[in-house]
C-alpha cells in the first residue's frame, strides 16, 4: 500500500526527510506530526478507526483536579471587590441534565446577578453576586497572585459561559434533549462588561481584555472539535476534530476542558491496556499525541506499537519521546 500524507502542508514537508518504510505497516497511514520543534511519527490505520477511543469517565464518581481548581479560582475573582459580601456557588452536575432542569435550576438561582462558568465536560458553576457593581480588574489580578496553579487572570475566563441573561436565548428553541457544553458554540463571546478594569494602566487593561477574548475563541475551537468528534464517520471526520484540538491546545495549554479529554484518554487507555485491548489504548494514546504531545503520551504510544509487534516504528517513536523530556 502506497503511504498517503494527509493535508497538512507541515506533514507534506516531512514526509521526504521521514525515512520510514511504509511497508511496516500493514493496511496503514503514517502521519508525520511536527509539534514544538519535535517530529513525531503517529500511526493511522483502518482498524484503528475501527477501534473504540472512548473518552466517557472510566470511574463515574472521578473528579479531574484542575476542574477543581478552575473551581477555586473563578470564587477568588468573583469575590475580589466584595469586601465582607460573598458569592454565593452552586457546583452543577450535568451529566444526565435535561435541558428543561438545567433551565429550571439556573432561574431558580437568586442574586442581584447571575454568572455561569464551565470548567469541565459535567461539572458547571453557577455564581449568584449579592450586589451588581464590577469587579475590579486589579483586585482580581492581585486575588489569584498568590494561586501557584492559575497561569493568568485570562485563562480563568476560558471558561466562562456568561451571565444568566445572555445565556437563556439559547433555551428558547430547544428544551429537549440532555443540556452539553456544545449548545453554547453559537453564543456569542461574552463581553465580561462586570470586569472594570478602569483601575490598572490601559496597556494591561486591553492586553488583558484581548487575552481573554482569545482565550473563549479557544474554548469555542474546543467544542468544535468534541462536535466534530461526535460526528466523526471516517478517519478523515476524526482527523478534524483532533486539527481543532491541536489548534485550541497550542493556544491555551491549561484549558481545562481541553485537557480533562486527555485525562479520560489517559485514564481509558490504562484500563484497556489492563484487559489487554492494546489496539484500543493505542488509538487513545494516538489522539493524544495528535492533541497535545508530551513524552508520556509519545512513550505510551511507542510501547503499544511495540506491543503489536512494530517494533522498528517502536523505536522511532520512543527516540522521539526521549526528546521531548530534554
Amino acid at each position: 500500500m502506497s503511504c498517503l500524507f494527509y493535508h497538512t502542508k507541515r506533514s507534506l514537508r516531512l514526509c521526504a526527510s521521514a525515512g520510514v518504510n511504509n511497508t511496516l505497516v500493514h493496511n496503514a497511514t503514517l502521519r508525520l506530526c511536527a509539534s514544538a520543534g519535535v517530529l513525531v511519527l503517529v500511526l493511522f490505520s483502518s482498524f484503528l478507526f475501527g477501534c473504540s477511543r472512548k473518552d466517557a469517565p472510566v470511574y463515574d464518581d472521578y473528579i479531574y483536579a484542575p476542574v477543581t481548581n478552575a473551581f477555586r479560582q473563578i470564587e477568588l475573582v468573583e469575590n475580589a471587590s466584595l469586601g465582607t459580601n460573598r458569592v454565593t456557588l452552586v457546583d452543577l452536575d450535568v451529566r444526565g441534565m435535561s435541558a428543561a432542569d438545567f433551565k429550571r435550576k439556573l432561574e431558580s438561582v437568586e442574586g442581584a446577578a447571575v454568572h455561569v462558568w464551565m470548567p469541565g465536560r459535567t461539572r458547571w458553576l453557577i455564581v449568584s453576586r449579592p450586589v451588581t457593581n464590577a469587579v475590579s480588574m486589579s483586585a482580581a489580578m492581585e486575588a489569584i497572585a498568590s494561586d501557584e496553579e492559575c497561569p493568568s487572570l485570562a485563562s480563568i475566563f476560558s471558561n466562562y459561559v456568561g451571565t444568566r441573561e445572555e445565556i437563556m436565548p439559547a433555551f428558547a428553541s430547544r428544551l429537549e434533549g440532555e443540556v452539553v457544553p456544545e449548545w453554547f458554540v453559537t453564543k456569542d463571546i461574552p463581553t465580561v462588561q462586570w470586569l472594570d478594569g478602569r483601575d490598572v494602566d490601559a496597556d494591561i487593561r486591553d492586553l488583558t481584555l484581548s487575552e481573554i477574548r482569545s482565550m473563549q475563541l479557544v474554548r469555542r475551537e474546543v467544542l468544535e472539535g468534541d462536535m466534530l468528534a461526535a460526528a466523526a464517520k471516517t478517519k478523515g471526520d476524526e482527523e478534524k476534530a483532533t486539527d481543532k484540538w491541536n489548534k485550541a491546545a497550542l493556544r491555551n495549554p491549561h484549558d481545562t476542558l481541553l485537557n480533562e479529554r486527555l485525562d479520560r484518554l489517559a485514564r481509558n487507555a490504562k484500563g484497556f491496556l489492563k484487559v489487554g485491548k492494546v489496539l484500543q489504548a493505542m488509538k487513545c494514546y494516538e489522539t493524544m499525541v495528535l492533541v497535545k504531545p508530551t513524552a508520556a503520551s509519545v512513550h505510551n504510544f511507542g510501547m503499544c506499537l511495540k506491543k503489536i509487534g512494530k517494533s522498528d516504528l517502536a523505536e522511532k517513536v520512543l527516540k522521539h519521546a526521549k526528546e521531548l523530556e530534554k
